[in-house]
């Protein structure tokens, strides 16, 4: 699995689904205590409910999940995700704790996630952000992430799709088709 010492003394390690659940369960309203939440006012009816519990079930799927910790061992951040084809990796969430913040956590976490997709042979990976979060949308364009989309999720109300692609070939034939030339 996944392990690497960081700078300032933290490390970011490949975790399972478990450790992964039992630091979100500990950290995650802390990590976005300045989210609004647009709760669902639909409810899924049972039967649709176990259907697509085991269709989830039966989905053999890529995941990467990483923790990220203090030198005294403290969960600091994290990052977890799957796969949503053969080729592409959906970054489902990140998140570093407010006491670590500016401290290049964040950059570091998606430098260590990106070694292992690519590692992986994944070509694309794609993540979906509120448009006024710039801690996470400045370090991914510095990366090499484009801006692929926008949405509006019924939920989670207007988002920005970002794209990052291991080839710089398919990068340019994607920045051709939006109408730029790609040039790093």
């Amino acid at each position: 699995m996944y392990s690497k010492e960081l700078k300032n003394g933290f490390v970011i390690k490949e975790v399972s689904q478990q450790e992964l659940w039992s630091a979100l369960d500990t950290h995650f309203n802390e990590a976005f205590s300045n989210r609004t939440d647009a709760k669902p006012t639909w409810q899924i009816d049972d039967a649709s409910k176990e259907k697509i519990a085991g269709r989830q079930q039966s989905m053999v799927r890529y995941h990467l999940r990483l923790l990220v910790y203090s030198a005294d061992n403290e969960v600091v951040g994290w990052h977890f995700g799957y796969s949503t084809d053969a080729e592409t990796y959906y970054m489902q969430n990140s998140a570093v704790l407010l006491k670590y913040r500016n401290q290049g956590v964040y950059a570091e976490i998606l430098t260590a996630a990106l070694e292992v997709l690519g590692a992986e042979g994944f070509q694309v990976v794609t993540s979906t952000h509120h448009p006024n979060n710039a801690a996470v949308l400045i370090p991914k364009l510095k990366k090499g992430f484009v801006i692929s989309s926008m949405l509006l999720h019924e939920r989670f109300r207007l988002l920005v799709e970002l794209k990052y692609f291991f080839s710089s070939e398919r990068r340019k034939s994607f920045d051709k088709q939006m109408g730029l030339e790609f040039n790093p």
